[in-house]
């Protein structure tokens, strides 16, 4: 074995260990949920996509349980997708279903100031575009020029016309918009992505371990403050992530509400129906995390679904 193969290997197993504490399971548990093929899905865009067009489309494929304008996809459908005229067109999006759970937690509505701080490429923000109908405005920030014009070409091609596209470095975000100015803010944060990983994707574990993990959480944590400082009392922030490790889950939520005495955690409705749920972590390394954050959603790997972590968090007051 090769010493960059036998240092891949160190590292599968010691994200199995991870998982296994953080999911509350045997490690040849978290090895098989680490080792599981996610299916693809795809969302019907109705800013697009005429009432009976998408009534046909609902008949040939299967609608999640607890999002209609979600639809499984097996990998033949897939393919032919791919290069349809529905997708190249923006009246179908494919996304895995998990990334449609922060943007139906933050229920975005007409006449919203809403934010999307790290918004590219921007399947989330025309997702919030076709909730609020088009009639919210929307600011969908990133600080790569060249991931923001992938943004603005997404928003385009999916009809987000209610989108206002900035090039900010989003933990400086105070310093171009007023204090206590949105409605609503979706934090999708920078993360580790151990969400997106399998165990046969040996690539993928060269850029992966704890002290990059770490790495991130400082960003999180500086990212959640500069969302805090610009909602409106009253308002909502959504943090969500890709990834598995409480590091960048519940310890960036418990270090916010141990800051801001305004700060609650909401638990929509929504929350209760995985089957994938997992309990939230209350401790990790010794560090023990505020009760209320077992209110967060954390999701373990599935087939229908990658492992994704949600908070929702309403910020007391009146705007």
């Amino acid at each position: 074995m090769s010493k960059q193969a036998s240092k891949r290997q160190q590292k599968k197993q010691l994200l199995v260990e991870r998982t296994a504490r953080a999911l509350s399971v045997a490690q040849d548990e978290a090895e098989r949920l680490l080792s599981i093929t996610r299916e693809q899905s795809v969302r019907v865009n109705s800013l697009l996509l005429p009432s009976d067009d998408k009534a046909a489309i609902k008949e040939t494929y299967r609608t999640f349980a607890w999002y209609s304008d979600g639809l499984h996809v097996d990998g033949e459908q897939l393919e032919v997708l791919k290069n349809s005229s529905l997708v190249s067109e923006g009246k179908l999006y494919i996304q895995n279903a998990a990334s449609w759970i922060p943007v139906l937690a933050l229920d975005p509505k007409a006449t919203e100031q809403i934010l999307d701080m790290c918004a590219a490429p921007g399947g989330k923000t025309s997702h919030i575009a076709q909730l609020s109908r088009n009639q919210a405005h929307i600011i969908a920030n990133d600080n790569s020029k060249p991931r923001l014009h992938k943004l603005e070409s997404n928003l385009a091609r999916m009809g987000a016309s209610s989108v206002e596209c900035t090039l900010f470095d989003a933990t400086q975000l105070s310093r171009h918009f007023p204090e206590e100015s949105f409605d609503k803010i979706l934090l999708d944060a920078p993360c580790s992505g151990e969400g997106m990983m399998t165990l046969t994707e040996d690539k993928l574990f060269d850029s992966w371990s704890v002290a990059h993990i770490k790495r991130l959480q400082q960003l999180q944590k500086r990212l959640i403050v500069q969302a805090w400082r610009l909602l409106k009392p009253g308002g909502t922030l959504v943090y969500s992530t890709c990834t598995i490790a409480p590091d960048e889950n519940e310890a960036v939520v418990d270090y916010l509400l141990r800051h801001n005495e305004n700060a609650t955690i909401v638990e929509p409705e929504l929350f209760d129906r995985f089957t994938n749920r997992s309990k939230c972590v209350l401790n990790w390394n010794d560090r023990s995390y505020a009760a209320e954050v077992s209110g967060t959603l954390r999701l373990a790997p599935s087939n229908a679904i990658e492992a994704f972590y949600v908070a929702v968090i309403k910020k007391a007051g009146h705007s």
